[in-house]
């Protein structure tokens, strides 16, 4: 029996379109622009909008809600986090029998080219709005993503792989609120100190 690897995520090959929040406390989200915060400036708050599921890319232009760009950007960052496996058997030894496959060479192309890999079979991708607003008072609106893939649990039944993406979305969107919240209040914490301590001389 082959030996089951740990998926990775696929080659970040559009890291300038990426926020990365890591400084923040936060997951990184996928973006539509390149302009990201200052090293010494965090995030005070941050909404997000409901997303909506799209099967392509075609699918998310005819919305008429994203730009083509954002709509390709979305995507190839949505492959890129979808699980990767060395093998065929390790993928459905996770994910179901008959729901993986090798990659397109169009998903091969958009993942930085290559072969030899394995995942569960993409079937779209969800694409919502963030909005956040920083400690310097700036705000960015950017778009964030999430793949729909098969797995054991929804047998390829579109409806069931959107709910459990938008359960995945759900529970890292939280995340970050509460990061983002956590944040907030270490800094207000820091000042409070820092006033403190400027009284007391």
């Amino acid at each position: 029996m082959e030996k089951q690897t740990h998926p990775t995520h696929l080659p970040r090959r559009k890291r300038s379109a990426r926020l990365s929040l890591a400084m923040m406390g936060a997951s990184a989200f996928g973006l539509t622009a390149c302009t990201q915060p200052a090293e010494d400036e965090h995030l005070t708050d941050v909404r997000f909008d409901e997303p909506q599921s799209f099967q392509s890319v075609e699918d998310c232009v005819a919305a008429n809600v994203y730009t083509r760009s954002a709509c390709e950007e979305a995507y190839d960052a949505s492959l890129e986090s979808v699980p990767r496996f060395d093998t065929l058997e390790a993928c459905e030894a996770e994910h179901g029998e008959g729901a993986c496959a090798a990659p397109t060479d169009e998903q091969a192309q958009a993942s930085g080219g290559g072969g030899g890999w394995f995942m569960p079979a993409m079937m779209g991708y969800m694409v919502g709005n963030m909005l956040a607003n920083t400690s310097r008072g700036r705000s960015f609106e950017r778009v964030y993503q999430e793949p729909v893939y098969r797995n054991r649990q929804n047998q390829g039944n579109w409806n069931t792989a959107t709910s459990q993406a938008t359960q995945r979305v759900n529970q890292r969107n939280d995340a970050m609120r509460s990061s983002v919240v956590q944040s907030r209040q270490a800094a207000t914490r820091r000042g409070l100190g820092t006033r403190s301590a400027s009284w007391g001389s």
